[in-house]
C-alpha cells in the first residue's frame, strides 16, 4: 500500500514563523508592548497621581507666598523653578518604589520579572509612563508661579535635556531602590524618608547658601541640587553656574543606579 508523503514545507514559510529576538525592531516592539502594559496597569492611578502632582506643585508655589507679605523676586524664582524637580522626582523616586513594594506584597512581583522581554524595555517603558503625569504638573506649576509673582521665565531649548536627564536619573534611582530592597515595608519607609530629604535638606527650592556649610558640601555630591541646577539654568538666564558639573553628577548617579538595577533584576529565577 502506497503511503502518501507530505511535501516539504516551502522554504519561504520558515522565516515568517521565526521571530527575530534582536535588533531595533524587536526592541521597539517590546518597548511598546511594555509601555501599553504599564499604562493599562496604572490606568486608575495615573489621573490621581497627576492630580496630586498638580496640587503639590501649585500648592508649593502659592503656599510659600503666604509666609511673606512681599516675597523678593529672586526668592520667588527659586521656588517656582525648583518645583519641576519635585514633580519629576515624585513619580520616579517616590511613587515607583511603592508600586514595586505593592507588587511584592501582593505576590505579582515575580510574575512581572518573568515576562519574556529585556529589562531595558521594561525600564524605558516605565520611564515614558512616568513622564505622563509629571510633565503637565510641571508646566501648570510654572504658569501659576509666573502669574502669581509677576515675572517671566527665559525658557531655552536646553529645558528638554534638563527635564529628561532629571526624570531619568530619578527614575533609575527609584528603580534601584525598589528592586534592591526586598522588604516592602522598608521600601515604603525609605521612599517616605526621601520626601523629607528633598523638601527640607536639599537646595532645590532655595539656594545652597541657606544650608549649614557641611550640608551644602554634602549636597554637592548628591543628585538633587544638580537636578535643580540644570532645570533652573534652562528656565532662568544667568542664575546658576556649574551646569556641566551638574550633568556629570547626574550621569554618575544614573550609571551607578543602572548598574545596581542590572545586577538585581538582570537575571531570571
Amino acid at each position: 500500500m502506497a503511503v502518501a508523503v507530505a511535501p516539504p514545507a516551502s522554504p519561504s514559510v520558515a522565516p515568517n514563523l521565526a521571530v527575530a529576538r534582536a535588533g531595533p525592531r524587536y526592541w521597539l516592539h517590546g518597548y511598546w508592548r511594555m509601555f501599553v502594559w504599564d499604562l493599562m496597569n496604572l490606568r486608575r492611578y495615573l489621573p490621581i497621581l497627576a492630580s496630586i502632582l498638580i496640587l503639590q506643585g501649585t500648592g508649593l508655589v502659592l503656599g510659600v507666598g503666604l509666609f511673606f507679605r512681599h516675597i523678593p523676586e529672586s526668592a520667588a524664582i527659586y521656588v517656582v523653578s525648583g518645583v519641576p524637580v519635585l514633580s519629576l522626582l515624585t513619580v520616579g523616586l517616590i511613587f515607583e518604589p511603592q508600586i514595586v513594594a505593592d507588587q511584592r506584597a501582593e505576590g505579582s512581583y515575580e510574575f512581572v520579572r518573568s515576562l519574556p522581554v529585556p529589562r531595558s524595555m521594561m525600564t524605558m517603558a516605565w520611564y515614558t509612563v512616568s513622564l505622563i503625569p509629571a510633565l503637565p504638573a510641571m508646566v501648570i506649576a510654572l504658569l501659576v508661579g509666573m502669574a502669581r509673582y509677576h515675572f517671566h521665565l527665559d525658557v531655552t531649548p536646553s529645558v528638554v535635556p534638563a527635564v529628561l536627564a532629571t526624570s531619568f536619573t530619578g527614575m533609575i534611582m527609584g528603580y534601584a531602590l525598589a528592586h534592591g530592597i526586598t522588604n516592602p515595608m522598608t521600601t515604603r519607609q525609605v521612599s517616605g524618608m526621601l520626601v523629607f530629604v528633598l523638601f527640607g535638606f536639599s537646595p532645590v527650592m532655595f539656594p545652597a547658601t541657606q544650608l549649614p556649610h557641611w550640608l551644602a558640601e554634602v549636597n554637592l555630591w548628591l543628585p538633587f541640587e544638580s537636578m535643580a541646577t540644570i532645570i533652573r539654568d534652562a528656565l532662568v538666564k544667568g542664575m546658576v553656574t556649574g551646569v556641566r558639573r551638574a550633568y556629570l553628577v547626574l550621569g554618575a548617579w544614573a550609571l551607578v543606579s543602572g548598574l545596581v538595577t542590572a545586577r538585581v533584576v538582570g537575571h531570571r529565577r
